[in-house]
């Protein structure tokens, strides 16, 4: 019986080195490196102030998720651009389109700067002194000065609390004429929301190019 233990014994020993893990390693920390942060440009054109306060609450809803740089259109630097995962536009409408400087500084990031903006992530929002002040116009051209720099673009997600149901719109927008003179929690909510899906897309793509910016 003895001759027949220590026969086990060393079988045991021998095998120990082929049992698998028991469940106390999955306790252990994980070596591998936590994500990267991705970084978020939000630009804005702002004469009275009440773009840059949708910028504020853009920037407010990417925050969590990303590294956030906000700062009047005309400021961002080429280095901002450069690094950035995703950029998010905003400006008001002046005569149912983009202000004429607005215009001028984006166009500057191709034609002078030449950035290279192709996969980076793209949202848009626009201020307007009435319901149809032409805000929807100025938001989707801007998209579509993304569109052709080779951006992706995505508006803010909504979900309806009766039934479920999940849209998306371009952009957020906000009304600030004499009849509405400052923007309301709900136009915030937009901006808002806007910033939490640019910069969750950002770091959806950029987990899955193992932090690379494209």
């Amino acid at each position: 019986m003895k001759r027949h233990s220590r026969l086990t014994w060393a079988i045991a020993l021998l095998l120990c080195p082929l049992i698998p893990h028991t469940s106390a390693d999955s306790d252990k920390p994980s070596l591998a490196p936590p994500p990267k942060p991705v970084n978020v440009v939000v630009a804005y054109y702002s004469r009275t102030g009440n773009t840059e306060q949708m910028a504020r609450a853009v920037a407010k809803g990417a925050a969590p998720h990303a590294s956030v740089t906000l700062k009047p259109v005309a400021q961002v630097t080429k280095q901002d651009l450069t690094a950035a995962h995703a950029i998010i536009l905003g400006c008001p409408t002046y005569f149912a389109n983009i202000p004429g400087e607005m215009k001028t500084v984006i166009d500057d990031w191709n034609w002078k700067w030449k950035v290279d903006l192709t996969d980076k992530i793209g949202g848009t929002f626009a201020t307007a002194g009435g319901p149809t002040g032409g805000q929807a116009h100025v938001v989707v051209s801007l998209l579509m000065f993304m569109l052709h720099n080779r951006m992706i673009v995505a508006g803010p997600l909504y979900q309806s609390e009766t039934t479920g149901s999940i849209w998306a719109e371009a952009g957020a927008t906000a009304i600030t004429g004499p009849k509405s003179p400052a923007v309301d929690e709900n136009e915030k909510d937009a901006a808002r929301r806007l910033g939490r899906r640019i910069a969750l897309l950002a770091q959806k793509i950029s987990q899955a190019n193992n932090g690379d910016l494209q």
